[in-house]
């Protein structure tokens, strides 16, 4: 098969993106700083492991911790194992903690093993949908967005963002935006989770969406009328974006290019944007090869 450049350069481009994100995957933290407010059973959840495997990696005798506390997220838990896409019930699995840890919908979860309750037993064996390779990760965002009327003409780029910090997700931020006296709150029309304060690869949705107002990402105010902003939780100058997020937001770009507002046809990473002096969306965001792809 013959390629024009263009097409050369973007195959050539996501190839280097999917590389970079099994880079990601296989150089993964695994230790976890207790911070206040955290349980031993929410952070296996967030891990999806059991919380007897965690308190064995870290030779706990019970489940109390301490804040600044560091804990070792065991790679591999014999009592909740996930083998292909088959997930084993460990003790202290939740069928939302499970569907969290994978980046896909409680829903997605149940209908992908014929399941009318949330009741899991150990040793279950779940089917888990792959949420990288099917779109799963915009089953909600479908949902929402085919519950309002979005302003087609209104819409003209997509602007990526990092948080800049690890931690955070869209209520965390939104509740931080407003105490920074924006009256719509969370800056961002979606947030994109990391897999601690939200699913790795989890797309949230603002009320900014929801409500098709304005966005509160950049400072340029014409820019923010018209823009979409898009954030990925993590700090990008320190760390790279996980697999699950590269293609969380490619796929939330591919549908909302190509079905929902095709009229955004500018695509910018925020330091692009002229006068914003930010590094934003970060060193180690594959910014060059999502131009190639959406330019």
């Amino acid at each position: 098969m013959q390629y024009t450049r263009r097409e050369f350069t973007k195959n050539a481009s996501i190839a280097a993106v999917a590389s970079l994100a099994g880079h990601t995957l296989c150089n993964a933290n695994t230790s976890y700083t207790v911070r206040k407010g955290d349980t031993l059973s929410q952070i296996a959840q967030r891990h999806a492991v059991s919380i007897s495997e965690l308190r064995r990696a870290n030779q706990l005798s019970s489940d109390l911790i301490r804040v600044g506390q560091e804990l070792k997220i065991p790679s591999t838990a014999s009592s909740a194992v996930a083998t292909g896409n088959i997930h084993i019930v460990g003790r202290g699995d939740t069928l939302g903690g499970i569907a969290q840890a994978y980046g896909i919908s409680l829903e997605q979860l149940k209908r992908a093993n014929n399941l009318s309750s949330d009741v899991i037993r150990i040793g279950q064996k779940l089917q888990v949908p792959d949420a990288m390779s099917s779109g799963g990760f915009l089953e909600r965002v479908r949902a929402a967005t085919a519950r309002i009327r979005v302003r087609h003409e209104n819409w003209e780029r997509i602007v990526v963002h990092h948080s800049a910090i690890k931690y955070g997700n869209a209520a965390i931020y939104d509740r931080a935006h407003r105490n920074r006296g924006m009256q719509n709150g969370l800056a961002y029309h979606f947030v994109i989770g990391n897999g601690i304060d939200s699913g790795d690869g989890e797309i949230e949705i603002g009320p900014r969406w929801t409500k098709q107002l304005l966005g509160g990402h950049v400072k340029n105010y014409p820019i923010n009328l018209t823009a979409i902003g898009i954030c990925l939780v993590g700090n990008f100058q320190e760390s790279h974006p996980t697999r699950r997020q590269i293609a969380a937001f490619i796929q939330l770009m591919d549908w909302l290019r190509g079905e929902v507002i095709p009229e955004a046809k500018k695509f910018a990473g925020h330091r692009d944007l002229r006068g914003e002096q930010t590094i934003c969306p970060g060193k180690n965001f594959p910014l060059a090869a999502m131009h190639a792809r959406y330019d």
